[in-house]
Order: C-alpha cells, then structure tokens, then sequence
C-alpha cells in the first residue's frame, strides 16, 4: 500500500510539474512576443532564475534518489545530480552573490572548471572501472523513457547554443533561454520518474527471460 501511494504521489508530482512548466513557458512567450518584456530574458532575469530553480530541484531529486537501497547504477544518478550542479554553476554568477569570498573563488572561473572537470573524470573513471555492468545499465537507461527525456533536453540546450550565436533571429537570447529553460524542465521529470521507476539489470533480464 505504502509502495502504491508513494507511486500515484510521484505521479502527481509529475503532473503539476507539467502543468506548472506549461503555464510558466506560456506566460514567458506572451510576455516576450505580445507584450515586448525583453527584461525577461536579461542577465540574472527572472527566467535564467526559474531555470536555477528548476535545477536546484532536479538536483536534489537525483541526489535523493541515489539512498533508495535498492537502486541499481547508482552512478547515473550521482551523474546527473553532478551535471545539474555545473549547470547550476553555469547560469548562476557566484562571484555577485552574498558569500564567502572562497566560495566565490571556487565557484566561477577557472577554479570552477576544474572542480567539474575533476568531478566528470572521477565519475567517468569510475565507470570504465566497471564497465562490464555499466555498458549495460546505461544502454537500459537510454532505451528508457528517462535516457528519452534525457536525449531530448541534450537536444533542447544544444538548439539554445544555437539561437545564441544566431543572432540575425528576433528575440534569439529569449529563444535560447527558453530552450534551455525546456530541457532543463525535462531533466526534473527524468529525475521525478527515477522515483518512480527502477532502473535494474535484474528486471530487464526478467523480461528478457519471459520472452524466450
């Protein structure tokens, strides 16, 4: 009962996600196109800070999720919830920010690049070192509809790279705002659906078995 309850509450979770991302990213284009708000997208604005916020969040649910027990691969989790704290670091500017001053010196510029470049290299380390189980745990999740969600905010913040040098586009940095803003709506519900859905080698060669 406990197990069903908490599945129909991530399933909520899930849905408001939805129609809270739906509503925000409506009002953002009215806002731009209909009511020429460009103060929107500025540096700092109100829509680089809703995407720090949907970050903070992605990445506590990652984060969370990595003490279920019975998690498998819990190296992909730890993964993203990495990769959202370097977006996080991306768009916020550290150095402008009410902190100590060491915060602000490992959190932007070089000493930040090389905090997230050391970061991926354990990570990525750690997974050639297993590479037997997690060539296999990671093919699971990119047939899954999380690596799906996934695949598509890669393709999501790569078109926002592209509206940003494209600048011959009208509302071209709105449009790679948003574009990011997306892809990072669909990180948070990848990671809401890790709550929900378990990725295992053990239930993907049940399934495997069953069909032969």
């Amino acid at each position: 009962m406990l197990h069903v309850n908490r599945q129909r509450l991530v399933d909520i979770e899930i849905l408001i996600t939805i129609i809270t991302s739906i509503g925000i990213l409506s009002y953002f284009f009215y806002a731009v196109y209909f009511l020429n708000q460009v103060s929107i997208y500025i540096e700092n604005g109100i829509l680089e800070n809703t995407q720090v916020i949907v970050l903070i969040i992605s990445m506590l649910v990652f984060f969370f999720s990595v003490f279920n027990p019975k998690r498998e691969g819990k190296l992909i989790l730890i993964f993203f919830t990495f990769l959202c704290f370097s977006f996080i670091l991306r768009e916020v500017d550290v150095e402008t920010l009410d902190i100590p001053n060491t915060l602000k010196i490992i959190g932007h510029g070089m000493y930040r690049n090389i905090m997230i470049i050391t970061g991926f290299i354990i990570i990525s380390t750690y997974a050639i070192l297993n590479y037997t189980y997690y060539k296999k745990l990671i093919y699971i999740f990119l047939v899954s509809i999380n690596g799906i969600l996934i695949m598509m905010a890669g393709v999501l913040l790569y078109l926002g790279d592209f509206f940003e040098h494209y600048n011959s586009i009208t509302y071209h940095v709105f449009l790679e705002e948003i574009c990011e803003l997306s892809g990072y709506i669909l990180l948070l519900l990848s990671a809401l659906l890790f709550l929900k859905n378990k990725l295992s080698l053990t239930d993907s060669i049940e399934k495997s078995t069953k069909k032969l």
